[in-house]
């Protein structure tokens, strides 16, 4: 079932690292690595420890050193890293971890609070189906597509759904999605720490996110020193997938003013 490789990239300049959420894999940013290739950046999506390696349990710190290496071993002094929903969670723990090895950071999707006790009675439930040999269930994956993508992408381009949803009964570890899971339900609120991040930051969310409402990423503007935001309409959790176009210009746009503007 490991079959996934470290990392997919392309193109060369300033480095982008992307992470994805969980029943994702770094295929999820195929656009983005096109889009921001094509401008000049070195775009590289990487692909989560229980896709290429063993499959067990793991922490969001786990995450964090997992990145840590990868830019590393690619011998980066710094990158702009950007993290999509549980890829979003561990990215503000990086920045917080090891602030100088970033010159910018990007949040899709994601929150800094805490998951609440109901929620996690909420989640534990369905996310234990997955505690399986073999691939995702098919119907654990149309229950979780219900939160993964919003109602306008359900009315209008269910064939994205559709395909997702045969890419995780087929090809995604049913217990890849149990562990990732676990690293993030028990996540700590750290929105007391995101003064301490002074880099640049760009928040993108969808408006209609179930899981993580648009309000959660909005209040994160009232504590990082040097954040915009954006808005992504009619994109629900997997705002990058619903609506590329606008994820791609705003991560460009971001990029550019890192890298080009008074240059």
């Amino acid at each position: 079932m490991n079959e996934f490789p470290r990392f997919i990239e392309k193109g060369a300049g300033p480095p982008i690292i992307l992470e994805h959420g969980t029943l994702m894999d770094a295929t999820m940013f195929a656009s983005q690595v096109d889009y921001l290739a094509e401008r000049g950046y070195r775009a590289i999506a990487h692909n989560s420890r229980v896709l290429t390696g063993p499959n067990v349990p793991h922490t969001l710190s786990d995450l964090v050193g997992d990145t840590l290496k990868l830019i590393d071993d690619l011998g980066f002094d710094r990158v702009v890293l950007a993290g999509m929903s549980v890829g979003a969670f561990m990215a503000l723990d990086f920045a917080l971890a090891y602030p100088r090895r970033l010159a910018g950071l990007v949040l899709i999707d994601g929150k800094a609070a805490a998951y609440t006790d109901q929620q996690r009675a909420d989640y534990i439930p369905g996310f234990s189906k997955c505690d399986i040999d073999g691939p995702v269930p098919r119907d654990f994956a149309e229950w979780d597509a219900k939160y993964c993508f919003g109602p306008t992408t359900f009315k209008h381009n269910r064939a994205l759904i559709d395909k997702w949803i045969d890419r995780w009964s087929s090809a995604i570890p049913a217990r890849a999605v149990w562990h990732q899971a676990l690293s993030w339900l028990d996540k700590p609120d750290v929105t007391g720490r995101l003064v301490e991040i002074e880099i640049p930051t760009l928040i993108i969310h969808g408006e209609e996110d179930v899981p993580l409402p648009i309000e959660q990423a909005i209040d994160l503007l009232h504590y990082l020193p040097d954040a915009t935001f954006v808005k992504v309409k009619g994109a629900g959790h997997s705002s990058n997938l619903e609506s590329p176009a606008i994820v791609n210009h705003a991560l460009g746009s971001f990029m550019d003013r890192l890298y080009r503007e008074g240059s």
